[in-house]
């Protein structure tokens, strides 16, 4: 891993959740001891605190500090290896809190590495965009034995997001029973997703898969659904030729690529030739306003002091004004950004077409702001463009405009953090096939 990463991610568990853990835990097996327990990303050994659950502790972890300053039980070991290369099995049960860093976090010869063991030792085929705590939570699978228990504390999403679907597929296709029970309340508030506590009963083989949501002091309600009510999570599909959601532009750096309107006005850019209209974000839209025509958009971002103009650096020709403001901009700036960094020319980024409609990925009610595109500009950042083609009809966009604001997304998604939802681009293709059908 990154070693950079590593040291972002390493969160404490606070003792009361690690309790939690245990306390469900040993409920699998009606309170009997578990002879050996493993703990990979074990960290300073918290889960090996808690006496009367079992006979022997063995903890992995790749801090040599931690490891170092960590005070254990007398039936407890931290030994300082790569969970991921760890190849003893046959444990009773694995528990703790594996490292959570999205999957461009992690080091690929590492990653690659991992994925290539897991799937050698009978584990499933991962995606590289799986994320640590995913791979962390096969490798659990693994080295449990056949009746073994894997409790986790592991961010939720793993449930529904594509980047977990052969973890999913895996368990299934073993028939092992699966619980899961999102917390209530933001256990880490540093990291930006909602946790759980994941059990894998391998001794089960009902196939069943339990949701449900779990408060601090261990009460428990049961949701029947992961989006934690009676409907479905939304699908994830591509996007069709008629219509299609995009992800908002990136170009490396908005303080760089997207300029307010003072900023335009001291570099001399010219509206329409050195930048067009752009929006990073929707929060500044009541949800009275439906169309953001020119008057909105000087309203709203412009007068403002929004950052609003994207400039034109993705053309062939580009203005002596554009290239005076292109060539100011000092490496130290750019560099900061791996998007810049991985182009030949650090600003020449790709273009985007302009969308019928714009679309918040994030909300925090029933569904995200959305806004008929009349004034053309780019959707960059958190904020999605829904592409409408003409074959599609000339009312098609008011159509889908009309739909996505009845649609309720709430009750069929994942929470994501902190009362904030998401959806993910192909989930917005999956609305959109429904909205627009053949």
């Amino acid at each position: 891993m990154k070693e950079s990463h590593l040291k972002r991610c390493q969160v404490e568990t606070p003792p009361d959740v690690v309790r939690l853990v245990w306390s469900l835990a040993s409920g699998m097996r009606n309170g009997k001891y578990f002879e050996s327990v493993l703990d990979l990303g074990a960290g300073d050994g918290r889960f090996s605190q808690i006496s009367g659950v079992y006979e022997k502790y063995t903890g992995v972890e790749h801090d040599k500090v931690k490891v170092g300053s960590a005070k254990l039980p007398h039936n407890a070991e931290l030994v300082v290896a790569d969970a991921l290369a760890w190849k003893t099995g046959g444990y009773s049960i694995c528990v703790g809190n594996p490292p959570y860093i999205r999957h461009h976090g992690l080091d690929g010869l590492w990653r690659d590495s991992a994925l290539r063991s897991i799937a050698a030792d009978g584990g499933p085929e991962l995606k590289k965009t799986a994320n640590s705590f995913v791979i962390f939570l096969a490798q659990a699978l693994l080295r449990t034995d056949e009746g073994g228990v894997v409790a986790q504390v592991v961010p939720y999403e793993w449930v529904s997001r594509p980047s977990a679907s052969e973890l999913r597929e895996f368990i299934k296709l073993k028939g092992w029973a699966v619980t899961v029970y999102r917390f209530e309340s933001d256990i880490f508030p540093t990291v930006l997703t909602t946790a759980s506590i994941t059990i894998i009963d391998k001794a089960a083989k009902s196939g069943e898969w339990k949701y449900g949501s779990i408060s601090r002091d261990g009460k428990i309600r049961i949701s029947g659904k992961a989006s934690g009510t009676t409907s479905h999570v939304i699908g994830y599909m591509d996007g069709d030729q008629a219509c299609k959601g995009i992800r908002g532009l990136s170009p490396g750096g908005q303080d760089i690529f997207v300029l307010t309107e003072e900023e335009r006005l001291f570099h001399s850019l010219k509206k329409g030739v050195d930048v067009r209209p752009c929006v990073v974000s929707l929060r500044a839209i009541g949800e009275d306003v439906h169309r953001l025509d020119r008057d909105k958009f000087d309203e709203l971002f412009v007068r403002r002091g929004a950052r609003c103009w994207l400039i034109r650096s993705d053309k062939d020709r580009r203005s002596p004004r554009l290239q005076r403001y292109l060539d100011s901009i000092p490496e130290a700036s750019w560099s900061r950004y791996s998007t810049c960094t991985a182009r030949s020319v650090w600003w020449r980024y790709r273009p985007h077409p302009a969308p019928a409609l714009l679309l918040a990925s994030g909300f925090t009610g029933k569904r995200p702001k959305s806004l008929i595109n009349d004034v053309g500009a780019i959707a960059a950042g958190s904020v999605y463009g829904v592409l409408v083609d003409a074959s599609a009809g000339p009312a098609a966009a008011e159509k889908i405009f009309k739909g996505l604001r009845a649609y309720d997304f709430e009750r069929r998604l994942v929470h994501h953090s902190n009362g904030l939802k998401k959806v993910e681009v192909r989930q917005l293709n999956t609305v959109l096939a429904d909205l627009l059908p053949d």
